[in-house]
């Protein structure tokens, strides 16, 4: 709905300007347009509408990186030049470079970098729960194309790429080294790739 849509964006505007402490329901209200009863009344306290202000915009990455990963296509026939594990390759390696950089959440690690890591973390289930449905359908569409099964149930092996994303974006110190595309390519290629196709010929 438009409105939630209007609430969402304005609540992560303001999240970023003035910090999560210092933003109140009203001054996402005020900064939507709408009245405080209807904010409440559609997202409930400020630390309900924070936990959905973040699965808005998980979404929006999401379709981003959907726009930037080639879908995978619907027979061999069509697609005799697919490579199933380029693909994961682009998947992993566009997906923590877009969280890298997003300049939303940068922003707002800036300004309340405590709560930020604490709502990315124990408040992340949503957020890693609608990755991982993302990532375990692209999953089922690979090895339809390839004519394999998976190495493992693919919700599982979505949660755990979804979580291993998640750790390296929220912990980039300490290895593995992505810092570069070329290192994260070559990281994606040896473990990713593997985990989700299994053996690859």
């Amino acid at each position: 709905m438009a409105t939630d849509v209007a609430i969402l964006e304005a609540a992560l505007e303001q999240f970023a300007l003035t910090g999560i402490r210092r933003t109140s329901t009203d001054d996402v209200a005020r900064r939507a347009g709408v009245n405080r009863a209807t904010l409440y009344r559609r997202f409930g306290s400020r630390e309900q509408l924070l936990a959905a202000a973040y699965l808005h915009e998980a979404g929006r990455v999401l379709e981003e990186l959907t726009r930037r990963v080639p879908d995978v296509p619907e027979d061999a026939d069509s697609g005799a030049d697919f490579d199933p594990a380029a693909n994961v390759v682009t998947m992993f390696t566009e997906a923590v470079a877009l969280m890298r950089s997003h300049p939303l959440l940068e922003r707002m690690r800036q300004i309340d970098g405590d709560l930020i890591a604490q709502g990315m973390t124990v408040g992340a289930g949503d957020v890693l729960g609608f990755a991982a449905d993302t990532l375990a359908h692209r999953i089922r569409e690979l090895h339809r194309w390839r004519g394999t099964e998976p190495p493992a149930d693919p919700r599982d092996l979505g949660h755990t790429v979804a979580r291993l994303i998640h750790s390296l974006v929220l912990t980039p110190d300490g290895g593995p080294d992505l810092d570069t595309p070329a290192a994260a390519r070559r990281y994606a290629a040896a473990v990713v790739v593997p985990l989700v196709l299994g053996h690859v010929s």
